[in-house]
Parts: C-alpha cells; sequence; structure tokens
C-alpha cells in the first residue's frame, strides 16, 4: 500500500510541477534568450509533461526506499533529495548557468513538497 502511495503521489507531483511547471519553464528561458515565443507543438509538450511525470514517478519510488530503510526525518531528506538532485543535474548540465539553476530550483520545489507530505504522514 505504502508503495502505491508514493508512486501515486510522486508521479501525480511530477506532472504538475515537473511537467507543466517545466513546460512553463521553457516558455520564460525561451523569453529571457530572445527566441520566439510562440514555438509550441503538442508532440513536445507531451513528451515534457510525460518526462515530468515518469521522474515524479522515479522521486517517488526513492522517497518510499529512503523511508523503508531511514527512519531518522533529516537523514531521509538529505538522502532523499541528495540522490534526486544529482539525477537532476545530469539532466540539466548541459544547459547555461541560469537556466541550470532554475531547473534545479523547480527540482528542488517538488523535492522539498514531496517531503513535506512524507513527514506528515510519518508524524
Amino acid at each position: 500500500m505504502e508503495l502505491r502511495y508514493w508512486l501515486t503521489r510522486g508521479a501525480l507531483v511530477g506532472l504538475i510541477v515537473l511537467g507543466i511547471g517545466g513546460r512553463i519553464l521553457m516558455r520564460v528561458i525561451a523569453h529571457m534568450e530572445h527566441r520566439p515565443l510562440f514555438v509550441f507543438t503538442v508532440q513536445g509538450t507531451l513528451t515534457v509533461v510525460l518526462t515530468g511525470t515518469v521522474a515524479g514517478l522515479f522521486a517517488g519510488f526513492i522517497y518510499y526506499l529512503a523511508s523503508r530503510f531511514l527512519r531518522v526525518p533529516w537523514q531521509r531528506t538529505a538522502v532523499f533529495i541528495g540522490i534526486c538532485e544529482l539525477v537532476s543535474w545530469r539532466g540539466v548540465h548541459g544547459l547555461l548557468p541560469l537556466p541550470q539553476l532554475m531547473f534545479m530550483g523547480l527540482a528542488l520545489i517538488y523535492l522539498v513538497i514531496i517531503d513535506t507530505m512524507g513527514r506528515r504522514m510519518h508524524s
């Protein structure tokens, strides 16, 4: 039951924060870099949203594992955020510094939401 809970929560929050939020952030970056704002494809949007959902699913699984093996909340948080931010860094390391920072910040927002949900559940 708990595994299904974290996979579902991770994927749903990932869909909203990483998927939809990532697509919005891409538009913001395009505006900052003076690129055309209205280049929009359904396939591109679906790819970004699906990737965010899958990343959320993966992060939910990581949180589940961390909560199973680490009972001290700060240790669980540190391991969860550390692993997920390293994976995120791998995905954005080829970008310019400001977009890197923006996407890493978006990932951190997602991770804080998931960790907060976990802390409320375990208290």
